[in-house]
């Protein structure tokens, strides 16, 4: 069984959707609600599970399946965080405590990135598990590379890789923000930075 952590903005629906395709009746979601292959809600992960992808902490299901990798995905969190807004301005989820707040208060990004929900989102996710501690995390800027490498690391064979959830208003490989509003983001997200440079020096050194 593989144990995919989704943190939000950071590949996870195009992931998924690959996932879903590779594991096939094994595959488990692990959102809202734990859903099968076929969508039907169950009330625990099956035993017969191959593949669980959601927004949980790692600590969760690393304690219940202690041989399971772990398996994630990173991304600049400047980057991550506007995405982030962006994606819940567009398409809210009112069950989100976060989405509720940015909609009542109209939030400028910067002020929505002042929210304790929003900060250190990667770290969050990761809990207790430092970078080491998983079996493969890939980089969003790494995408076609970081994919062949998960094919091979887990001797997976070769899938597309769809590109969902991407912002449609997005033109340039990096947000436009003035220089302040992204050092002040940063400086928001310094557990998040910390995380994605081990990442990337790991990364380098592979």
């Amino acid at each position: 069984m593989l144990l995919s952590v989704h943190i939000p903005k950071t590949a996870g629906v195009s992931f998924r959707l690959m996932l879903a395709r590779l594991f096939g009746e094994g595959f488990v979601q692990h959102y809202w609600e734990i859903t099968d292959a076929r969508g039907r809600v169950l009330t625990e992960i099956p035993a017969n599970a191959t593949c669980v992808h959601g927004h949980f902490v790692a600590d969760e299901l690393a304690a219940q399946f202690p041989q399971a990798p772990l398996i994630t995905w990173v991304r600049d969190p400047v980057e991550r965080v506007v995405s982030s807004y962006f994606h819940r301005l567009r398409d809210p989820d009112w069950r989100h405590p976060v989405c509720v707040e940015l909609h009542r208060q109209k939030l400028s990004v910067e002020k929505y990135a002042e929210l304790d929900l929003v900060r250190n989102e990667m770290a969050r996710f990761m809990g207790t598990k430092r970078p080491q501690d998983f079996a493969f995390i890939g980089l969003v800027e790494e995408i076609d590379v970081s994919m062949g490498r998960f094919f091979e690391q887990f001797d997976l064979p070769r899938v597309d890789v769809p590109r969902e959830n991407v912002n449609p208003e997005r033109r340039t490989n990096r947000y436009d923000l003035t220089e302040s509003a992204r050092a002040r983001i940063l400086e928001l997200n310094a557990e998040d930075a910390a995380i994605y440079e081990t990442c990337r020096n790991c990364w380098s050194a592979a």
